[in-house]
């Protein structure tokens, strides 16, 4: 009997003291980070032989620790994202950098120069306030580009923290091996192993498979790709997009083999950066570029209708947007490509058709591929365009050529025409390539115009009624095409000056019924009057078909004219015998009427895809904005969350100091009673003793 006591008070003893031993660890580690609370196993032994601790218990609830890792991944997606948005945000809509309070400055001065264009001074502030224009755009396209280097080095940094995390979780896949193979505790080693992958969780979004035999864990991330293998741990690289220099890709290395994961790679940092790249950096830059490609064309256009201080027409105010330099970088080649290209292009044919997009051209064979929109994800294959004779003849949208003898290809599509030339070979399958008509048009641009006088502020045609003029007509002239123009003017005249001259013939009211009731209709003459004393009579009908026929006339629609390059409104109603007067607009200095038709394009709806320049600008920053606030939503939302979700772990695991307290007494007071058992053995043995 004494024997079996003192068994069971060594077994209790020992018991209580490793349950004392476990309390202590808890209240130890109570400040620890990433310590899960430990709990003694008490199980009686059979026969009335004592008690045992079986198993000390880590507290922890897999189930929460995946859903905390899973909640980090999405905060942290939506932190970084919304960091980099605010900063865009701010760029677009601050009064320093932004570009609409840069137009309104450029329209404000050539309202000015509107008001007196002939004064020097109000043209060189139209000049320096286009100047302005210029740097506040190259500005913000060096601003963006900027945030893409921000961006790639927190790429690298992200994917080397990624990196050191999965060596340490190898690291301790292997303590964990040995250990569990030795029957060694390893409670504190799976605290510093989900600790690990609570930093990993930052990061990157990713899936884990324990594995039963050895206690460790293998971490997948994208759709499935290995980053950590048991004791055996990969690399994420960032690699060089081998289309785009300026871009990195997220690469996983498994022995000698790097495979690009950007397309799997969601949630964390670096789900976040590449998130906020290819929807808002990207397609900010894209939609910058389209309303600096039509606010360059459209402005030289009208402005070079137009007549200098000199008398001569005039240039370009902005660099021109189909410069050779500018059309080769909008097409970037694939390193991997198995055909190089001796020339390509990418020419802006119609600026309002332009999209805010980058496309990607993949050959399929020699004359078959799929072009996607990359906004939209819209594709199209060879079969989706109209094949034409030539590479001149493609001039609508959706149609191609392709040079059978050269290779060469020549395709329209969303106002731009792409051509390239595979040095005389055919493409191959594979072969890709990255089209950009808008990404760096904002870098490109620059002035041309420098000296005011040469700003083209008035028109160079004029049109005067005649003296004796009867009637309520009102004349106004538009210059409409410069190849035109400049065919139809002699030096400082125009060639051949015009004169139109109304009268009035009878006709039928009823066209279908010659005999019905006449009335009287205004019709016209135009004569060019080369020789004032000599007026010839230009035919507008059937040249072929002896008389020469007036023509009628009605109120403002342009008048039919030959192709010179401008167009004849009159309004109201002119009289027989009125006559109209063409010329060149010699000393016409003090006209503004093509200073005026360049202000109006600051409210045309036509110019960049349906809308103004300005109303572009809002629309993307009213995009960003959006994007921006739907960031921060997400943000918070993910944040309480995980906050939630942390305090849900930390009353399952975590240490309770009080409770632990109770604990202490409770096994402090079992080991003294413990204790006593063993004395009340020992008694018992030494009466046996001196009973003998």
């Amino acid at each position: 009997m004494s024997y079996g006591l003192l068994n069971l008070g060594t077994q209790a003893l020992t018991a209580n003291r490793t349950a004392l031993s476990v309390v202590g660890q808890n209240i130890a580690n109570v400040n620890t980070d990433g310590y899960s609370r430990q709990r003694p196993e008490f199980a009686s032994r059979e026969g009335i032989a004592g008690v045992e601790i079986y198993d000390i218990t880590r507290i922890a609830d897999q189930f929460l620790s995946r859903q905390i890792w899973s909640d980090t991944s999405s905060y942290s997606n939506s932190e970084i994202y919304q960091a980099f948005a605010n900063e865009l945000d701010n760029l677009l809509a601050s009064e320093a950098t932004s570009i609409s309070s840069a137009m309104d400055n450029y329209f404000g001065a050539l309202q000015t120069a509107v008001d007196d264009p002939t004064s020097l001074p109000n043209r060189e502030l139209f000049v320096a306030e286009a100047d302005a224009l210029v740097q506040r755009l190259n500005g913000m396209d060096a601003n963006l580009e900027r945030q893409n280097n921000n961006l790639n080095s927190r790429l690298e940094s992200t994917t080397s923290q990624v990196n050191a995390i999965a060596r340490n979780i190898a690291e301790l896949n292997d303590k964990l091996r040995i250990a569990t193979a030795a029957g060694s505790e390893v409670n504190e080693l799976l605290d510093k192993r989900d600790a690990q992958l609570d930093q990993l969780a930052k990061f990157v979004n990713f899936t884990t498979v324990d594995d039963k035999n050895t206690g460790g864990v293998n971490v997948f991330v994208g759709k499935g790709e290995p980053l950590v293998m048991g004791k055996d741990a990969n690399r994420l690289l960032t690699t060089v997009d081998p289309a785009d220099a300026s871009k990195l890709n997220v690469s996983l290395q498994i022995g000698n083999n790097v495979n690009n994961i950007t397309d799997q790679i969601s949630g964390g940092e670096i789900g976040g950066l590449l998130d906020y790249r290819d929807n808002m950096l990207d397609t900010a830059r894209d939609q910058i570029g389209i309303i600096t490609l039509a606010f360059a064309d459209t402005m030289n256009q009208q402005h070079m209708k137009g007549m200098d201080l000199d008398g001569e027409l005039g240039g370009p105010v902005f660099t021109d947007i189909n410069s050779p330099t500018a059309m080769a970088n909008r097409i970037l080649s694939d390193g991997r490509n198995g055909s190089s290209l001796t020339s390509s292009s990418v020419h802006i044919d119609n600026t309002s058709e332009l999209k805010a997009s980058e496309y990607k051209l993949v050959f399929d064979g020699d004359n078959s591929f799929t072009l996607v929109r990359e906004s939209d994800g819209k594709q199209w294959d060879a079969d989706d365009f109209a094949a034409q004779a030539s590479a001149e003849d493609v001039d609508g949208d959706k149609q191609i050529h392709f040079d059978a003898g050269s290779g060469e290809m020549t395709l329209r599509i969303d106002g731009f025409t792409l051509s390239m030339d595979p040095s005389g070979n055919a493409f191959t399958a594979g072969d890709q390539y990255v089209i950009r008509p808008a990404r760096t048009a904002a870098s490109d641009i620059d002035m041309v115009l420098q000296d005011p006088r040469d700003l083209a502020l008035a028109s160079p045609v004029k049109i005067e009624a005649g003296e004796g003029n009867q009637g309520t007509g009102v004349a106004s002239v538009t210059v409409t095409d410069r190849a035109s123009l400049e065919g139809a003017l002699n030096g400082q005249r125009l060639d051949p000056p015009i004169k139109i001259e109304f009268s009035e013939v009878e006709v039928p009211t009823d066209p279908s019924d010659p005999a019905s009731p006449t009335e009287l209709q205004a019709v016209y003459r135009i004569y060019d009057v080369t020789d004032p004393n000599n007026p010839v009579e230009i035919d507008l009908s059937d040249a072929a078909t002896p008389p020469i026929e007036p023509t009628p006339f009605v109120a403002g629609e342009p008048l039919s004219l030959p192709d010179y390059g401008y167009e004849v409104v009159i309004k109201n109603q002119p009289k027989a015998g009125d006559t109209f007067t063409l010329g060149y607009n010699e000393g016409g200095v003090s006209d503004n009427r093509n200073a005026l038709a360049m202000s109006d394009l600051q409210f045309d709806k036509t110019t960049v895809d349906k809308a103004s320049y300005q109303d572009r600008y809002g629309q993307l920053i009213e995009r960003v904005g959006t994007q921006t606030a739907v960031a921060q939503i997400n943000a918070q939302a993910s944040k309480s969350v995980l906050d939630s979700n942390l305090n849900a772990r930390s009353s399952i695991s975590g240490v309770n100091l009080d409770e632990e307290a109770t604990k202490l007494i409770q096994f402090q007071q079992a080991y003294s009673a413990s204790a006593q058992l063993i004395r009340a053995s020992q008694t018992i043995f030494d009466a046996l003793i001196s009973a003998v």
